[in-house]
C-alpha cells in the first residue's frame, strides 16, 4: 500500500452520459449494474452502500443524459430512484402529442410534445423531494459531486455548459434554476420548444454534443488542471462514458422531413464517431483500465426517442448486452477500479464479482 500511486485512492472519477430520449433507460440499467456490483463489494468489505453522487466527482450529460445527470448528481438520487422517476417522466411527457402535424402553416417545424408537461413533471419531482420549483441549479452549496449539462445556444449554435457549481475563468455563468437546466438540455429540436434563460434561448444539447465525453473531459481539465497545468489523464482514476444504444444503419424514407430525419441520424452517427475518437485520444487510460465506454450494440436501433412503450425492448437489449462476455469483463474491470479508490486498498475483482 505504501507504494500505491496516490491517483489510485484520490484520483478523479468522471461520468459522462449520452443523449437518447427514452433509451436513457438503457444508460441507467448499465449504471445500475455497475453500482450494484460496487455496493456488493463494499458490503463484503464492511462498508456502507453509496450513490453515484458519492462516487463520481463530476457527472456530465446531454439531453436526457443531462436530465439523468441532474437527478443523480444535483438531486442525489440512487440509481433505482432515478429509474423509477425517469420512467414516470418519459410516460408523462410522451404519452400524448401536442401537435399531430410536424409543420405549421408557414412550413416551420413545430414541437410535437408539450413543453409545459415536461416542466410540470420536473417540478413535480422537485416538490416530491422537498425542493422548491425555482431552486437554483447552482445554489452555492459545496458538494463532492459537481454536475454539468450541455445545452445549445440557439443564437450562436454553440455548446454551453450549465453548472451546479462555481468555476473560475469560465465566462459569465447562466443563472438557471434546476428546472430550467433540465429543460434546456432536454429541449430536443422538433420535440420541445426552446427554453429561455436570462434572455438567452437554448435548445437540446445533443445538437452540439450528443456524446458529451469531450465536454466532460474539458470541464474536468478546467476545474482540476487549470492552475497547475497538469494533464487531466494523469489525474483521472476512472472515467466512465455510457451511451443509449448503437444507432445501426437505417435508410431515410421521409422526403418532406428529410432534414430533421438526417439530423437525428447524423447525431447518432456523430455519437459513435466521438466515442471512437475519444477512445483513441485516451488509449493509455483505456489500456490501463481507467477509461470505460459502455453502449448497447444491438436491439435499440429501432426504438424512437419518444417510444416509452418500448421499455421491455430496452430492458431486454441492455440485459443481453451486459451478459456478453466482453461487457461482463468490462463492468468487472470498472468495478475493480472503483473499489480500489473507494476501499483504499487493492481488491481482487473476482472476490466480489
Amino acid at each position: 500500500m505504501d507504494d500505491l500511486n496516490p491517483r489510485e485512492t484520490k484520483g478523479l472519477c468522471l461520468l459522462s452520459l449520452d443523449g437518447g430520449g427514452v433509451r436513457g433507460l438503457s444508460t441507467l440499467c448499465i449504471l445500475k449494474c455497475l453500482m450494484d456490483k460496487l455496493n456488493r463489494g463494499r458490503q463484503k468489505a464492511g462498508l456502507t452502500t453509496v450513490r453515484p453522487c458519492e462516487v463520481f466527482n463530476l457527472i456530465g450529460g446531454t439531453s436526457t443524459g443531462g436530465l439523468i445527470a441532474i437527478m443523480l448528481g444535483r438531486l442525489e438520487m440512487d440509481v433505482d430512484e432515478c429509474i423509477a422517476v425517469y420512467t414516470t417522466l418519459m410516460e408523462a411527457v410522451f404519452a400524448e402529442k401536442k401537435n399531430r402535424s410536424r409543420v405549421n402553416m408557414w412550413l416551420n417545424l413545430q414541437p410535437r410534445f408539450d413543453t409545459k408537461k415536461l416542466k410540470a413533471a420536473i417540478e413535480g419531482v422537485l416538490e416530491s423531494r422537498g425542493i422548491a420549483k425555482d431552486a437554483p441549479f447552482n445554489d452555492g452549496a459545496s458538494r463532492s459531486c459537481r454536475v454539468m449539462v450541455c445545452a445549445t445556444s440557439s443564437d450562436l449554435a454553440d455548446t454551453v455548459r450549465l453548472r451546479s457549481y462555481d468555476v473560475e475563468r469560465a465566462g459569465v455563468p447562466v443563472p438557471a434554476t434546476i428546472c430550467e437546466a433540465a429543460l434546456a438540455t432536454s429541449a430536443a429540436t422538433s420535440f420541445f420548444d426552446a427554453v429561455e434563460i436570462d434572455g438567452r434561448r437554448f435548445v437540446d444539447g445533443a445538437l452540439g454534443a450528443n456524446n458529451p465525453v469531450r465536454e466532460v473531459a474539458a470541464e474536468a481539465k478546467h476545474i482540476w488542471c487549470y492552475e497547475d497545468g497538469a494533464d487531466l489523464m494523469s489525474k483521472v482514476k476512472c472515467f466512465v462514458s455510457i451511451g443509449t444504444g448503437h444507432p445501426g444503419k437505417k435508410p431515410i424514407n421521409n422526403k418532406l422531413f428529410g432534414f430533421a430525419s438526417e439530423t437525428l441520424v447524423r447525431l447518432a452517427t456523430d455519437t459513435e464517431q466521438e466515442a471512437t475518437l475519444f477512445a483513441e485520444d485516451w488509449r493509455v487510460a483505456y489500456e490501463e483500465k481507467r477509461y470505460f465506454r459502455f453502449n448497447v450494440q444491438h436491439g435499440l436501433q429501432d426504438v424512437g426517442l419518444e417510444e416509452y412503450t418500448q421499455r421491455g425492448t430496452i430492458l431486454t437489449a441492455t440485459d443481453s448486452y451486459l451478459k456478453e462476455q466482453a461487457q461482463d469483463t468490462g463492468v468487472t474491470e470498472c468495478f475493480a477500479n472503483l473499489m480500489v479508490r473507494e476501499c483504499m486498498y487493492l481488491v481482487r475483482a473476482e472476490e466480489y464479482a
